[in-house]
C-alpha cells in the first residue's frame, strides 16, 4: 500500500472527508473546515468555523457549498473560498425543562446529513429533521415527532434523535431512537419517512426490537421500494416503502458487538458489520447471505465500499478487504504521529482514499 500524502491538522474530526473535482475538504479537530489539493494534500483555504471539533459523520459538496456539521451546529461555505456562507442551529435537545435549568442544545454529533441540489437534510438529537436551503442557511422546514401518550414526551421531557438520513426521490428517510421513559433506560428505534418538499410526516414504522439508549445511528440505505437500515444491536432490517412492512431481517445468533458502522450498499450488493467479528456481504432484495469473512472486532465507523475493495475503520487500524470474498488484502496504519487514530471513514476517488487521521489528513492509493 503505497501513501501519496500527509498533512498535519489539528486534533482530530469525525466527519468522512468529501471530495469535488481535484479538491477534498477535511474536518479537524479545532473547528476547522480545510480544503486540500487531491494530489499534493495542500491547503487550498482553511476556514475557522467553531470551537467545536467537525463531530458529524459526513461533509457533503452540492451546488459549490461545502456542509459540515460540528457538534451543536452545522455550517455552510463556499466551496471556491471558504467563506462562511450560513450557521444553523437545530431545535433544543430537551423541552420542558424546569426554571434554573438549561435545554441541552440539538446536537448533530454523529449525524450523516444528506442533500439534494437545492437543501440539506440536518439529523439531531431532539429527534429533529431540518430542511435548510443550501446557500441561505433558513430553514424551509422541521419536523419533529410531537407528543405521543404514555411516554417521556407527556412528562414534559422529551428524550429522542435523528442522526441519519437519506434523501430518495420525494422522501427523506430518518432513522431515529426514541426514549420511551425519562433515563433512556427503555428506548426504541424508528424509521420516518417525510416529504421532502413539504416537511410533512408519511409514516413511521417502529423496528421490532427494543432496548436502551442510544439504538440507531447509521443513513438508511435504498435498494428498489426496500429502505435499509442497520441498528446498533446487529440487527438489519428491510422495510417495504409503500407498505411499511418488514420484508427481511438479518441478525447473527452470536452478535455480540455493537454496529456503530451502517450497512453500505454497492451495486446489488449489501455489505454489513454483523456485530460477530465478521462482515457479511448480503443479497439486498432478501437479506440472504452471498459471503461472511472473520474480523477481528468491530467497525469504528461506517465503511466505505468501491469497485475493488471494502474499507473498516477499527480505532488504530483501516482494514482493506476484497469486496468479491471478504479477505482481507492489506492492513493500514496512522503515519507519522504518536496518535494511531483513523478518526472517520475513509473517502474515494479515482483510485485515491482519503481518511481523516489522529492530528493529520491521509492519502493513499488503493492497494
Amino acid at each position: 500500500m503505497r501513501g501519496r500524502w500527509y498533512q498535519p491538522q489539528s486534533g482530530w474530526g469525525w466527519a468522512r472527508p468529501a471530495v469535488s473535482g481535484n479538491v477534498v475538504y477535511f474536518g479537524d479537530g479545532a473547528g476547522e473546515v480545510i480544503a486540500r489539493d487531491l494530489v499534493t494534500g495542500d491547503r487550498r483555504w482553511t476556514a475557522k468555523v467553531g470551537q467545536e471539533p467537525v463531530f458529524g459523520a459526513n461533509i457533503l459538496v452540492r451546488s459549490g457549498v461545502v456542509v459540515a456539521p460540528l457538534y451543536t451546529f452545522t455550517v455552510g461555505l463556499d466551496a471556491g473560498t471558504g467563506r462562511v456562507l450560513w450557521r444553523f442551529k437545530a431545535p433544543d435537545d430537551t423541552t420542558g425543562v424546569q426554571p434554573g435549568f438549561t435545554a441541552l442544545p440539538g446536537t448533530v454529533a454523529a449525524s450523516r446529513i444528506d442533500a439534494d441540489d437545492q437543501t440539506v437534510y440536518i439529523p439531531a438529537w431532539g429527534a429533529s429533521v431540518s430542511a435548510v436551503d443550501l446557500h441561505t442557511g433558513i430553514a424551509r422546514w422541521v419536523w419533529q415527532p410531537g407528543r405521543i401518550d404514555g411516554d417521556t414526551a407527556t412528562s414534559g421531557v422529551f428524550r429522542s434523535g435523528s442522526m441519519s438520513v437519506r434523501v430518495s426521490g420525494d422522501t427523506v428517510f430518518a432513522t431515529l431512537w426514541h426514549g420511551v421513559n425519562r433515563s433512556i433506560g427503555f428506548s426504541e428505534a424508528w424509521l420516518v419517512a417525510i416529504d421532502r418538499l413539504a416537511g410533512r410526516e408519511l409514516w413511521r414504522v417502529r423496528l421490532p426490537f427494543e432496548g436502551s439508549g442510544v439504538l440507531i445511528e447509521a443513513m438508511p440505505v435504498i435498494y428498489q421500494n426496500l429502505v435499509i437500515v442497520h441498528t446498533l444491536s446487529a440487527r438489519t432490517y428491510a422495510i417495504d416503502r409503500t407498505t411499511q412492512k418488514v420484508v427481511w431481517e438479518f441478525t447473527r445468533p452470536s452478535a455480540h458487538l455493537s454496529t456503530i458502522a451502517g450497512a453500505e450498499l454497492f451495486g446489488d450488493v449489501l455489505y454489513v458489520d454483523g456485530g460477530d467479528e465478521q462482515i457479511h456481504a448480503l443479497r439486498p432484495s432478501d437479506g440472504s447471505v452471498i459471503w461472511s469473512a472473520p474480523f477481528p472486532t468491530q467497525a469504528t465507523h461506517d465503511l466505505l465500499v468501491t469497485q475493488n475493495r471494502i474499507y473498516v475503520p477499527i480505532g488504530a487500524e483501516l482494514y482493506v478487504l476484497d469486496r468479491q470474498t471478504g479477505n482481507t488484502v492489506a492492513i493500514a496504519h496512522q503515519p507519522q504521529t504518536s496518535d494511531p487514530l483513523f478518526s472517520s471513514p475513509a473517502a474515494f476517488s479515482n483510485g485515491l482514499v482519503f481518511v481523516t487521521v489522529g492530528d493529520g489528513a491521509f492519502c493513499f492509493d488503493e492497494p
